[in-house]
C-alpha cells in the first residue's frame, strides 16, 4: 500500500475505546470449580446463572528465551487456581489510535477468559479475537449478553506489535521451520488448541467452535481460515469490519524484514541480548527506531507470509478456494472511517495511487454525482468503500463461489451519542457495553439482542438466521445481504449488489 495512503488512513482511523467488563475482579465461588489437565480452577459468578473463569493461562509466559518463539503449553499448577481476575493485557505502545494511553501491559499475557452458563453441557463455543491493528487492545469483554443465549464464550489475549510480529533473518534461521514473525497468530492457534482440549470441562462442545473478531481480530480470523496449523480447530467464522483484502495487508517475507530492520539494528545483533532486554527497553527502542515511509503507523509490521503459519498470500488461498470450507459471515459498518478533511488534490492523489488514475477519475465523478453515497467527506467514503465495503464484497464472492456458505451484512445503527455507525459501533450492541455512553434506549437493547441472536445462531447451527430472513450470499450476484438500518427497525435482506457502483469501479484494484 502506498505510503501516502497509509498516512491518510492513520489519520482517518480514530477508533473509539471500548469499556470491557465493569469489574476486573469478581468473587470466586466453589460452585464454579472445574478440573482440567493443568489442575483445578475456581471461577466466579458475575451474574446469576453465569460462571466466568478469568485469566486462565493457555501457554507459558513468552519471556526470556521464549520471547519471539512459538507459544509453549502451559505448565500444571498445584492447588486451586483462582480464576477471578483478568490476566495482563499484552505489552503495547502508546501510539497510533492508542496514543492516549501510556505504554502498558506485560509479556506474561497469554491468558484467556471463559464465560459459560452455570452447569452447561455440550454447548457451542464462540472464540473472540480482539481488534487494535495487532498493535494494541485486549480481550477484556463481558461475555454475559452472549452467554445468556446458550453458548460458551472465550476471549483471548495474543502478543502484539514487536512481541507478536517481529521478523528478522536471524529469527528465521533459528526456527526449525525457517519462519518468524507470526507469533500473535501462533498464540491464537495455541488458544484454539487449548479450547479443543479443555472446553468440555466448562460445558462447551469442542466439535462446534466459532471464531470471530473485529477489525484486526476480523483480519486475523480471516488469516486463520488460510493457515494449515488452524485447520480443524473451528467450524464457523464471523468477521466484523475487517478481512484480508483491506487496509491491513499481509506482507511478504522481504517486506516484513525490511520494515523491522531499523528496530532490529537498534536492538543489536545478538538474539540472546535481544531476549535479555526488558519489556520497557524493547518498547522504547520500538517507539524510537525510525520507521520508513512504507510502514507509516502499521505498514508491513503485521502478519507476513512465512511458509509455515501462512504458506502463501491469503488472497490467493481464497481465490483458489483453499481456505477452510466453513460457514462465514462478513460484515461492515456504514461509515467505518470517521470524516477527515482532505483537499480535492490530496484525495485525487491517494485515490490514484490506490486504484489507478482512470478508475480514480471515475470514482470521483461517481461521488460528486451521488452525494448521498458520501455519508461524510470524500476521503472517508473512499477509505470506507475500498478497505471495507468493497473488499468484503469481493472476498465474500470468492468464498461463496466455491460453494462455502457465506452471508454479508451492513450495520447502520450508530452507537448511542453518535450520528453514524463507525468502526466498532456494533460492539456496543453485541456486548451490551453502553456504560459511559448515552443511556441506551429500549430500541438499542433490542438491536443488541438481534446481533446476539445472529452471532450465536451461527455458532449453534452454522447459519446466522433462517434463509427467509437472511439469505446466503451468491458470489456472482454480490448479494443478497442483510441491512441493519439506522433506525434499528425493519432489518431486511437486500437483493441489489453489495457496495453498488462504487465497488464495481474499485474491483479491478484488488489482487487477482
Amino acid at each position: 500500500m502506498p505510503a501516502s495512503r497509509r498516512l491518510l488512513l492513520a489519520c482517518l482511523l480514530l477508533i473509539p475505546a471500548l469499556c470491557a467488563a465493569q469489574s476486573d475482579k469478581f468473587k470466586p465461588t466453589p460452585q464454579a470449580r472445574v478440573s482440567i489437565a493443568q489442575g483445578q480452577l475456581e471461577g466466579t459468578e458475575p451474574a446469576p446463572g453465569i460462571f466466568a473463569y478469568l485469566g486462565i493461562p493457555f501457554a507459558q509466559p513468552p519471556i526470556g528465551d521464549l520471547r519471539w518463539q512459538p507459544p509453549q503449553p502451559s505448565r500444571p499448577w498445584q492447588g486451586v487456581y483462582m480464576a477471578d481476575s483478568h490476566g495482563n493485557p499484552c505489552a503495547q505502545l502508546s501510539e497510533g489510535w492508542n496514543k492516549w494511553d501510556a505504554d502498558h501491559g506485560s509479556e506474561d499475557c497469554l491468558h484467556l477468559d471463559v464465560w459459560t452458563p452455570a452447569h452447561a453441557h455440550n454447548l457451542p463455543v464462540m472464540v473472540y479475537i480482539h481488534g487494535g491493528s495487532n498493535l494494541a487492545g485486549d480481550g477484556f469483554s463481558d461475555g454475559t449478553p452472549l452467554v445468556k443465549h446458550g453458548v460458551v464464550l472465550v476471549t483471548i489475549e495474543y502478543r502484539l506489535d514487536i512481541f507478536g510480529f517481529f521478523r528478522t533473518a536471524a529469527l528465521d534461521k533459528e526456527s526449525p521451520h525457517h519462519a518468524s514473525g507470526d507469533y500473535g497468530l501462533l498464540d491464537q492457534i495455541a488458544a484454539l488448541k487449548w479450547i479443543h482440549n479443555n472446553i468440555a470441562k466448562f460445558g462447551g462442545d469442542p466439535g462446534k467452535v466459532m471464531i470471530f473478531g473485529q477489525s484486526a481480530g476480523a483480519v486475523d480470523t480471516g488469516l486463520l481460515l488460510t493457515s494449515p496449523l488452524a485447520r480443524g480447530l473451528f467450524t464457523s467464522a464471523l468477521e466484523e469490519s475487517g478481512q484480508v483484502l483491506g487496509l491491513m495487508p499481509t506482507s511478504t517475507r522481504s517486506e516484513s524484514e525490511i520494515a523491522w530492520a531499523p528496530v532490529a539494528r537498534a536492538l543489536g545483533s545478538s538474539l540472546a541480548a535481544q531476549r535479555a532486554d526488558s519489556t520497557a527497553k524493547v518498547l522504547a527502542i520500538d517507539k524510537q527506531a525510525p520507521k520508513p515511509p512504507p510502514v507509516t503507523w502499521w505498514g508491513y509490521r503485521g502478519a507476513s507470509v512465512d511458509g509455515w503459519v501462512l504458506p502463501e498470500m491469503p488472497w490467493r488461498v481464497y481465490q483458489a478456494g483453499h481456505e477452510a470450507p466453513v460457514p462465514l459471515v462478513l460484515g461492515t459498518n456504514v461509515q467505518e472511517i470517521v470524516p477527515f478533511g482532505q483537499t480535492t488534490r490530496q484525495l485525487q492523489h491517494v485515490m490514484a495511487e490506490t486504484v489507478g488514475y482512470k478508475a480514480a477519475a471515475a470514482i470521483e465523478d461517481f461521488y460528486q454525482h451521488n452525494p448521498s453515497a458520501l455519508l461524510g467527506s470524500p476521503s472517508a467514503r473512499f477509505a470506507t468503500d475500498h478497505d471495507f465495503h468493497c473488499a468484503i464484497r469481493l472476498l465474500a464472492s470468492w468464498h461463496a463461489s466455491h460453494g462455502y456458505p457465506t452471508w454479508v451484512y451492513r450495520f447502520d445503527r450508530p452507537d448511542p451519542g453518535q450520528t453514524s455507525a463507525m468502526h466498532t459501533s456494533e460492539l456496543f450492541y453485541l456486548f451490551d457495553s453502553f456504560f459511559g455512553k448515552a443511556k441506551p434506549t429500549a430500541q438499542d437493547l433490542a438491536i443488541g439482542n438481534h446481533l446476539d441472536l445472529y452471532w450465536t445462531s451461527l455458532a449453534k447451527t452454522g447459519a446466522p438466521a433462517p434463509a427467509a430472513a437472511w439469505p446466503r450470499y451468491q458470489g456472482a450476484q454480490f448479494g443478497p445481504w442483510l441491512n441493519i438500518p439506522k433506525t434499528g427497525t425493519d432489518i431486511h435482506a437486500v437483493s441489489q449488489p453489495f457496495g453498488g457502483e462504487a465497488c464495481a469501479l474499485m474491483d479491478p484494484s484488488y489482487p487477482k
